[in-house]
């Protein structure tokens, strides 16, 4: 039987508040269309135009950046206007005479009793009896009335008319329409009589009902969702988007703030255009709405490492550590200062309170990343010493400081349930862990990835002295515009629901407790390998493969023709790359011998141990058994190792003093109900409150059609003699009064 061994008289650390959190990058939709409530697609005709120092291609429908990285472009303004379509009336692109110098397009229209329509990004969802607001900014040389309504995808009208006067100049041009019928494939219609050329320079179309009422705000539903998993903090922009693909497309705060009309587009590297609508100020605002911190994130003075980087020189990363500054200062700054005053002119008096956290770069590295954090770093530090500063890479190992170190892993279940332990003993910089999700093999997200995420969140809570925050990622998904899965929330353009994980972290955010008590598990483990392929690589040449359908006994032996001073060997490989790579390797090079676990885009260190002299091997022989390994070189023993095995169950425990009561996380990865015994230093009520998220099948998930066919359950249980009954594959919160 399973045993939990429970002392909440033993106070192991304190709860963080701060442990659960949100991450926000614009990816898959997510921003325009998405959380951010515009409807429209396109709103401002620039989704086309390549970037910067970018090369198109018609034939492959990609652009090259300067430095090499493809990226797929199928908006090319040559080829279409995207998000418009025009019914007997002409319409083009034009670069003229555009609405000001943040835009780079407007919209040259000749009606002739013809119309244009805008259907959004996946048509436009309108409910009868809803409001939506909608503006555009147009001129015509000689007058034109323009007629603007919301239509079914028949040309139905389903809402009232609104007719506008162009004339000379840009002018703003704004009503309020009121649907009269539901429809989720409408679409917004601009029709005219006049054969005068009237050009448009900017539109959008929003509803009334935002979160908390904002007029340039979220998706309602969306919001309220995100506020749903009481979240501690959001963590913003990004994600890869903060380092963009060229100098061009990094992300700036200044290009993000003021009137969305005057905002520059960015063009992000998940292959479409972010109107920055949603921006800074909209992030801050949305935090002080929700009671939750904020974490800006800024880019540090180059692009993606992982898309054929560009280093930037001294001079454009001192402009980029300025807009860094600029942001801060706008959030924090009276409102008679430079940029406390843009502040109070988009609407907000008052210093945002809510900025707490700084992340310098996103997932960036090495020795060019370090130069640049520290540059940032004590400058920032300096000027701004309240804020906690993150780094994305460990650089307390070379001796920079950091308040928080940001690691992520993207990996399958079982890696996160073997690794639950992975901070147990942690002694360097406190962590946070900024991006995690279970992603091989559970892409629709499914109750076996959050039960892998929670069996490695009982271990993150347990090391709450060190592991002070966490955020899954990514959190949006439009199925129609999908780059990355899964993702915690899947919408449309009028429906929503969340994955298990979603499920699953609400259920930890609300059960927190004031301190992790003492709790020691006593489980079975199952092993989560059994057969892969080995292989051995020398001079980085795969050599040889034997394919084995066990975990035990000689996996593979080999004498070499010439002694070899490296050896490099992969055990238990899946032989897929990069996403869903599965292996192992070996490396015995220079005075060292070290096995790493590589797994999705995660990597953890299993084994390393140190050897003196060369190495000069004339055969190995390389074993496995059961979860044990062994290298021989030349006869003798050189490195051993235990790859870690999946634990039946694990738990943490926390006490909430408020209520005098017992929390118990624990989760069930096996496919058996079992029972577990609990052992208390004091009495524990025989009535526990139990939340269970369990489904028929660990491949079970959410749906549009059946979004609550896995969601938790909340019951009340008699316990006797100590024992509680734990249904097969499930996450579980117990709760019971302590005597």
């Amino acid at each position: 039987m399973h045993k939990i061994k429970i002392d909440t008289d033993k106070k192991i650390t304190d709860i963080s508040n701060s442990l659960y959190g949100i991450f926000f990058e614009d990816i898959n939709r997510s921003g325009d269309g998405g959380l951010y409530a515009e409807m429209l697609a396109n709103r401002a005709f620039d989704d086309g135009v390549i970037p910067d120092r970018c090369t198109y291609s018609p034939e492959t429908k990609t652009i090259t950046s300067p430095t090499g990285w493809i990226c797929s472009f199928d908006c090319f303004e040559g080829e279409e206007i995207h998000g418009w379509r025009a019914d007997s009336a002409e319409m083009s692109l034009t670069d003229k005479c555009t609405l000001n110098s943040a835009r780079k397009r407007a919209l040259n229209v000749r009606f002739n009793g013809g119309k244009i329509y805008n259907r959004g990004f996946e048509e436009l969802a309108v409910r009868e009896g809803s409001e939506y607001r909608f503006y555009m900014f147009a001129k015509a040389e000689t007058a034109a009335e323009v007629r603007v309504r919301l239509v079914t995808s028949d040309g139905v009208c389903i809402s009232d008319s609104h007719t506008f006067i162009v004339k000379s100049g840009y002018t703003k041009h704004e009503c309020i329409f009121k649907a009269n019928k539901t429809d989720f494939n409408a679409a917004l219609e601009l029709y005219s009589d006049s054969c005068e050329t009237v050009t448009i320079g900017f539109t959008s179309l929003f509803p009334i009902d935002t979160f908390c009422g904002r007029e340039n705000g979220l998706r309602k539903d969306l919001a309220t969702m995100l506020v749903g998993l009481k979240p501690s903090f959001l963590r913003f922009p990004g994600g890869c988007i903060v380092e963009g693909f060229t100098r061009e497309t990094a992300y700036r705060f200044e290009d993000s703030i003021g009137p969305v009309w005057e905002r520059r587009p960015h063009r992000l590297l998940w292959g479409y255009n972010s109107t920055n609508g949603l921006g800074f100020h909209e992030f801050m605002q949305f935090c002080e709405d929700a009671g939750i911190d904020a974490m800006y994130v800024f880019n540090c003075g180059m692009t993606c490492q992982a898309r054929c980087p560009d280093y930037f020189d001294d001079e454009l990363v001192e402009e980029f550590y300025q807009d860094a500054r600029h942001a801060i200062l706008y959030a924090t700054a009276p409102a008679d200062s430079e940029w406390g005053s843009q502040r109070a002119a988009n609407g907000h008096t008052e210093p945002f309170k809510c900025l707490k956290y700084l992340e310098i770069g996103n997932e960036n590295y090495g020795e060019e990343y370090e130069n640049r954090y520290k540059l940032f770093y004590d400058r920032l530090k300096a000027e701004f010493p309240q804020f906690k500063y993150i780094a994305t890479d460990h650089v307390e190992k070379s001796g920079l400081s950091a308040d928080l170190i940001d690691d992520h892993y993207y990996a399958d279940p079982l890696f996160f349930a073997s690794n639950h332990d992975t901070y147990n003993g942690h002694t360097d910089a406190d962590i946070y862990v900024g991006e995690y999700a279970s992603t091989i093999g559970c892409k629709q997200g499914t109750l076996m990835g959050a039960l892998g995420e929670a069996a490695f969140l009982t271990g993150i809570e347990r090391d709450q002295d060190k592991v002070k925050m966490t955020s899954y990622a990514p959190l949006l998904n439009n199925p129609r515009f999908t780059e990355w899965q899964p993702d915690l929330i899947t919408f449309n353009n009028h429906q929503c629901y969340g994955i298990p994980s979603y499920y699953m972290l609400k259920m930890f955010a609300e059960n927190k407790g004031n301190y992790v008590c003492g709790c020691d598990v006593e489980t079975g483990y199952f092993s989560r390998h059994d057969k892969g392929s080995t292989c051995l690589l020398t001079d980085g040449d795969k050599k040889a493969i034997d394919s084995t359908e066990t975990n035990t006994g000689v996996v593979y032996s080999y004498d070499f023709d010439k002694p070899v001073s490296e050896l490099h060997l992969t055990f238990f490989d899946n032989g897929l790359t990069n996403e869903d790579q599965n292996r192992y390797e070996l490396t015995a090079a220079d005075g060292r011998c070290t096995v790493t676990h590589y797994n999705g885009w995660s990597k953890m260190k299993v084994s390393e141990s140190e050897y003196t002299g060369e190495l000069e091997v004339k055969s190995f022989t390389f074993s496995i058994d059961g979860n044990s390994y062994e290298l021989c070189i030349n006869g003798n023993l050189l490195h051993s190792g235990i790859i870690k095995q999946v634990p039946d169950i694990t738990a943490v425990c926390t006490v909430d003093t408020a209520k005098n009561e017992l929390i118990i996380k624990l989760v069930n990865l096996t496919e058996s109900d079992i029972e577990v015994s609990l052992e208390s230093d004091r009495a524990l009520s025989r009535e526990f409150c139990v939340q269970t998220l369990t489904a028929n099948s660990k491949d079970d998930g959410n749906s549009f059609a059946e979004p609550e066919k896995v969601i938790p359950r909340r019951r009340c249980i008699s316990v006797d003699d100590s024992i509680v009954r734990v249904s097969a594959r499930s996450v579980n919160v117990f709760r019971a009064g302590i005597g």
